[in-house]
């Protein structure tokens, strides 16, 4: 018997992506014609190999069980005392809670999952983030690919009741069922919550319709329309197939996320330095500025200088920030005044007191729509446009260029 997450690669990477199965099927589902598999496809590429393990989630799933196909077997293996190895559908709730115990035994060191999920394994797999959601009030499942999921259910259920009438899974995948109503209701309310989704639907998909294959309130560049039907489209021919180019696209997207989001986070500085002759530290030690403040003023600098590289890394211009310039530029001219007319008493009430409005209006007056651009790198921006002596940006009353210059002589001499 297979283990419930059967890794056909293992390395201890930070991510993993776990491919799940569709009603009656296994992990034969994602193999093509030429006897090769999506997940191994997709391990050619090199970003997707560097950054993934990936494994199948293995389960039970029949039209009839085997406890009824097998009974009259069975009776004797109990009547010879026999163990027996009979097994039984159960409904798609259950198998999602399967899922969870599997991922939680198994995959446990993984900070981030993506889930591939063809037919009925979707609904499984929403089931089991929902739960996620409910119970931790977070998912690590980052990205949701649903490849022909009848999220609102597949009429073919009602032909499959006359023959399994009890089967719970087939149950379950009709259209208005208990379970359907309650997961899709559920995850609208979850949806500021939900991990990334992205829908594929075959458009000769006789199966899962488009109106069945996409769940409620989804985007155009959430939709994925593809040349398949229900069967063919988890087990694409070659690397050119839309379904293989889409789902390679999802992946390198992640990814990358994945990396701005390390880059924007806080680095570590430790001050050689290097920083000391930059234009906003002089005028920060010229103004007198208390030590902790100019510190503070360096590991700001010190992370937007960052921040900028990680965003022109991620494809996003400058231009992008100069709305957030001015508007930090604005808002220390605001506070400058008031220490001019003696509201503010000194320049390190006036460093402090732009400080703390820069944290207090973060999302409201300094709102960007760069994601992950915090307010500890807004007061590192206003530093660096303290760092142009083209910004009339000081710490003093009536400073100017040549008390940089004085400054730096005054050093020499005592450096000297």
């Amino acid at each position: 018997m297979k283990p419930p997450i059967e890794f056909i690669k293992k390395e201890n990477k930070k991510n993993i992506l776990v491919f799940i199965h569709g009603f009656t099927s296994d992990s034969q589902t994602w193999t093509n014609s030429s006897k090769i598999s999506l997940p191994e496809m997709l391990l050619e590429e090199e970003l997707i190999n560097t950054n993934f393990d990936v494994g199948y989630f293995n389960y039970f799933t029949k039209i009839l069980d085997f406890r009824k196909t097998r009974f009259s077997a069975g009776l004797i293996k109990t009547v010879f005392g026999q163990i027996s190895k009979s097994r039984k559908n159960i409904g798609i709730k259950n198998l999602s809670d399967h899922l969870k115990s599997s991922i939680e035994l198994y995959c446990q060191e993984y900070e981030n999952i993506v889930l591939i999920a063809h037919s009925m394994g979707g609904l499984i797999s929403k089931a089991f983030i929902l739960d996620d959601l409910i119970v931790n009030d977070d998912t690590k499942v980052k990205l949701f690919l649903s490849l022909a999921v009848p999220h609102k259910g597949t009429n073919w259920a009602n032909i499959g009741g006359k023959l399994a009438r009890k089967n719970p899974q087939i149950i379950d995948l009709k259209p208005l069922s208990n379970f359907l109503d309650q997961v899709n209701d559920d995850w609208i309310q979850k949806k500021d919550h939900l991990p990334k989704t992205v829908y594929y639907y075959g458009q000769f998909d006789e199966i899962v319709e488009e109106q069945n294959a996409v769940s409620f309130q989804v985007g155009k560049k959430l939709k994925i329309a593809c040349n398949n039907d229900h069967f063919d489209i988890c087990k694409p021919e070659s690397t050119d197939s839309i379904v293989y180019r889409g789902i390679k696209r999802d992946l390198d997207e992640f990814v990358k996320e994945l990396n701005f989001v390390d880059e924007m986070k806080p680095q570590k500085f430790l001050d050689d330095g290097k920083l000391d002759d930059e234009i906003f530290v002089l005028k920060l030690l010229i103004a007198d500025i208390h030590k902790s403040l100019i510190d503070d003023s360096k590991q700001t600098f010190f992370n937007a200088e960052y921040m900028v590289r990680a965003l022109i890394n991620k494809g996003y211009s400058l231009d992008n920030l100069n709305e957030l310039y001015s508007n930090l530029e604005r808002l220390y001219r605001i506070y400058f005044v008031k220490f001019i007319e003696g509201e503010i008493k000194t320049s390190n009430e006036l460093v402090v007191k732009i400080f703390e409005n820069i944290i207090d209006r973060d999302r409201e007056f300094l709102q960007t729509t760069i994601p992950l651009v915090d307010a500890n790198k807004k007061t590192g921006m206003l530093q660096q446009l303290a760092n142009s002596l083209d910004n009339d940006i000081w710490w003093a009353k009536d400073q100017s260029i040549k008390d940089i210059d004085h400054f730096r002589k005054a050093r020499d001499i005592c450096e000297e």
